[in-house]
């Protein structure tokens, strides 16, 4: 019994400084691609939006881009969300639409050029909104928020050798009709290389 004690005592001994360096070890984050991420090209247009003070509040610490993009006649809101620095703010985008009030009338996977999204049928009262949202590393897009926890955990475990810092993607319909978002996508490639 004394052996065992006197092993977990080394295990604690050891894991606990792992954990604190772990915790603050500094890893880069996704801020040069978020800072490269076009403002237009031939197809699409956008410009910054400002960020609520609800956003303001959730983001303290996070590398955000908000921007409203057109794209002929099609309009959306995307929202880029780098969370190295506050993993806390990065979450399923679906339990953030639930409590502002929106109820999820139903759910699709849309493939992208290196995975999948998911797209999402809201309604509140009498209002129609969709949106679109897939986490990207740069090279592959995924639609579930297990897969990037699971991601920037094993960055971490390994400070940072694991690859890229995943990013949330949101695109939210900005007005009637609903976006295009096959064009939208199409028309602005950017987007998945995030």
């Amino acid at each position: 019994m004394n052996r065992t004690a006197n092993l977990l005592w080394l295990a604690f001994a050891i894991l606990v400084p792992l954990g604190l360096l772990w915790q603050y070890y500094p890893l880069t984050d996704a801020s040069s691609r978020l800072d490269h991420f076009p403002r237009r090209n031939a197809w699409v247009e956008s410009h910054d939006l400002p960020l609520t003070d609800g956003e303001k509040a959730i983001f303290t610490g996070v590398t955000i881009v908000k921007r409203l993009a057109v794209a002929g006649s099609d309009s959306a809101v995307v929202t880029v969300i780098d969370g190295t620095k506050n993993r806390h703010a990065v979450h399923d985008p679906v339990f953030c639409f639930r409590g502002a009030g929106w109820e999820v009338t139903s759910q699709e996977k849309v493939p992208l050029w290196n995975g999948d999204a998911q797209l999402v049928h809201l309604r509140q009262g009498g209002d129609k909104a969709e949106a679109l949202y897939w986490f990207s590393d740069g090279h592959r897009q995924f639609e579930r928020p297990l897969v990037y926890w699971w991601k920037t955990s094993l960055r971490r475990l390994t400070f940072g050798a694991s690859g890229k810092e995943p990013v949330l993607v949101i695109l939210t319909s900005a007005g009637e009709p609903l976006a295009n978002w096959p064009r939208l996508i199409k028309e602005w490639p950017e987007l998945q290389g995030l």
